[in-house]
């Protein structure tokens, strides 16, 4: 069985399995039929890593369970039996690390091991909940999008209580790679709300792809396992590196688990993580780390100092210089029990203040609405201007290497393949014509792999499709300097059905001013609206004439209603210039992540397109405010228009209204009426 070959509906069928637990001779044949035939759920989408695929499953008895598939759909028929046995006894571990916590609260029931054809699968506990990522929106927060500190603290020590008890086992588990991705809020046992309500969160550890399990009188790991790494924005040094000294005794501490969580901490109370985002696009992120101290976490008040001084210990480099986890538990709840759950706002930016509290100044016509639909009150219409982040020394170094042409694009000297120069070659070294013959040639690859590729040889991305976003090509617009970066590769439908955009761009900054529409109107959503006709006729008017003339019409799917429940609102329209959609920033939103009764929004903003390479790349969520998303009009972070009309509060208030994304990089929460003014940060292709 090829592992993509799995689809919704399927039959599957163990021809081998072992249960996780001892199981009685009479006790065999229920057991079998109990686990071993299943049926793939046609209605969740299945999780997909880099190294196996999640797929919800169901016995016979309609018994629920997340059937965990290696992947081997990569693999070549001569590469297959050389590369699939090494594969499996990675694979197996992960399992034998596993069986070690199943018992334990805040992580998965196992319930055995199996082959299904010549592929191995594990079978575990279905988790129903979201993600940490997934769940961030949903927390408190102030009305500058900042978490509640203590919600973080709570979600610290609930992530702490399964790693701690971890430890007390004759065999000692490390998880080694946790992430927002896989620390779970499970909310079939009790509700997030209660969950949030309470600051006691029902968490569950899972993705146990680096985890290991360690005899206590003894330092060494399997060997099959011992040299994965972690995530690189929250990884610890020890994990990113396969030549430090000692390694398998460094890869063996839960001083490992304890550096990620408080990355984790730091993310969730900075909104920012502690080296920059964008660490696993560093050329070495184990140099990054070693060379350089995270950026300070700046404490909002002196009621917090306890609290960023506890996750600041858990982030030195040497794992003995950092807090353990009982003493990062005691300091939490320390801080906790002497903190005031909620502040009263008078230190710089309210600490802990709901959402729900925001004053009146909120935008316009959507409070009532978002509130009804999505988990998560909304902020306030104008935050102040949020100060510039500082500079680590890491981005000044790569942001140096950038300038140098001595990085970016996964090279160090890229020569042009179609010009006949010798000379390293930059996105702003390239003449519109030029890029345009490249688009060209990207647009007629044959497969994607083929087109990237392409790219990469002309310096415009990296051996894997890398988009380097420092990498920007001047252009003057209305006699005044501006910069457009490359978003997207054969990735828009050219309008006259001949295939895909070789090359998008999008502006680096608002361009200007407008509102949507000069008038109120009702219904017609983006088709309708004064910004499209503006954009694709004045605003490419005022573009430089050689650009001007190479920009190629492409087809663009949006709301075109305004106010709407139904998704057939969403059809195509052809566009020279157009603004970007909420989904081809953020990516699809899950339905159950909107209250029952407003799901029709997924329905509806996930048909407004696919997310460009550049921000999935970069991690952008759709329930997350994001920092790529932040961008600055006179140097200010600012509010600038998507062309998603709201459909919820486009009912609501009986004129349409549009999606902005906010100053903070939050693309949902901003809906404002089409005759208020906000920026324009356009997109085009060549």
């Amino acid at each position: 069985m090829a592992q993509h070959s799995i689809r919704p509906q399927q039959l599957i069928e163990f021809s081998t399995f072992d249960t996780a637990f001892a199981v009685a001779p009479s006790d065999e044949d229920q057991t079998r039929r109990r686990y071993m035939t299943l049926l793939v759920d046609g209605q969740v989408a299945p999780r997909r890593g880099a190294s196996s695929t999640v797929y919800r499953v169901s016995n016979t008895e309609c018994a629920a369970f997340a059937l965990k598939v290696l992947k081997t759909d990569d693999l070549e028929t001569e590469e297959r039996e050389r590369v699939l046995p090494v594969r499996t006894r990675t694979f197996l571990e992960e399992y034998r690390a596993q069986t070690v916590v199943s018992h334990l609260a805040g992580f998965p029931k196992l319930y055995g091991y199996g082959m299904i054809d010549d592929v191995p699968a594990i079978l575990m506990e279905w988790i129903e909940g979201f993600t940490l990522n997934e769940a961030t929106p949903q927390l408190p927060a102030d009305i500058y999008g900042r978490i509640d500190a203590r919600a973080i603290a709570g979600i610290g020590r609930a992530v702490l209580t399964p790693l701690i008890a971890a430890r007390t086992l004759d065999e000692r588990f490390i998880h080694r790679d946790l992430s927002p991705k896989n620390i779970m809020l499970r909310c079939d046992r009790t509700p997030l709300e209660e969950q949030v309500a309470t600051n006691r969160f029902d968490i569950c550890l899972v993705d146990m792809g680096s985890a290991t399990a360690v005899a206590a009188d003894s330092s060494l790991t399997m060997l099959t396992n011992i040299w994965r790494a972690g995530t690189p924005d929250y990884a610890p040094p020890e994990m990113l590196t396969s030549d430090e000294p000692a390694l398998v005794e460094l890869r063996s501490s839960s001083a490992i688990d304890v550096y990620a969580l408080c990355g984790i901490l730091y993310e969730l109370y900075a909104q920012t993580t502690p080296y920059g985002r964008g660490m696993s696009l560093a050329a070495s992120p184990y140099r990054v780390k070693m060379d350089n101290d995270p950026l300070p976490l700046a404490p909002r008040s002196d009621a917090d100092r306890g609290l960023t001084d506890a996750i600041m210990a858990g982030l030195a480099r040497e794992q003995q210089e950092r807090i353990s986890a009982e003493e990062l538990d005691a300091r939490l709840a320390s801080w906790l029990d002497g903190s005031a759950p909620v502040s009263d706002g008078n230190e710089d930016g309210p600490v802990g203040a709901d959402r729900s509290q925001a004053p009146a100044a909120a935008v316009a016509g959507d409070r009532a609405a978002r509130a009804a639909a999505d988990a998560e009150p909304e902020p306030a219409a104008e935050p102040p201007a949020r100060p510039v982040p500082s500079i680590s020394r890491r981005s000044f170094i790569a942001g140096a290497l950038c300038g140098a042409g001595l990085l970016g694009a996964g090279a160090a000297a890229v020569y042009t393949k179609g010009f006949g120069l010798l000379a390293p070659r930059t996105l702003n070294s390239y003449t519109w014509r030029e890029l345009a013959d490249i688009s060209a040639e990207i647009s007629a690859a044959e497969t994607p792999t083929d087109a990237i590729a392409i790219a990469n040889g002309y310096g415009l991305v990296g051996a894997d499709g890398t988009i380097d976003g420092s990498m920007c090509k001047d252009l003057q617009f209305d006699g005044i300097p501006h910069h457009v970066q490359l978003v997207g590769i054969n990735h828009d439908e050219l309008a006259d059905g001949s295939g895909y955009a070789g090359l998008t761009f999008m502006f680096t900054e608002i361009v200007s001013t407008k509102p949507m529409s000069d008038k109120a109107y009702a219904d017609g959503g983006w088709e309708a609206s004064d910004m499209r006709a503006y954009l694709n006729s004045n605003f490419i008017e005022k573009l430089p004439a050689d650009l001007a003339e190479l920009i190629v019409p492409v087809t663009k799917y949006t709301n075109n209603t305004g106010g709407t429940e139904d998704p057939s609102a969403v059809t195509p329209t052809e566009e020279r210039v157009w603004l970007f959609s909420y989904c081809e920033l953020a990516g699809e939103r899950a339905r159950l992540t909107f209250n029952e009764g407003y799901r029709f929004l997924a329905d509806i903003l996930n048909a407004e397109g696919s997310q460009y390479d550049y921000f999935e790349q970069l991690g952008v969520m759709p329930q997350s405010a994001a920092e790529p998303l932040v961008r600055n009009n006179e140097d200010e972070p600012d509010y600038w228009w998507l062309r998603s009309a709201s459909p919820d509060v486009s009912l609501a208030d009986g004129i349409v209204t549009f999606n902005r994304v906010g100053p903070n990089g939050d693309p949902f929460h901003f809906a404002t009426a089409c005759t208020d003014t906000s920026g324009i940060l356009p997109g085009f292709c060549i």
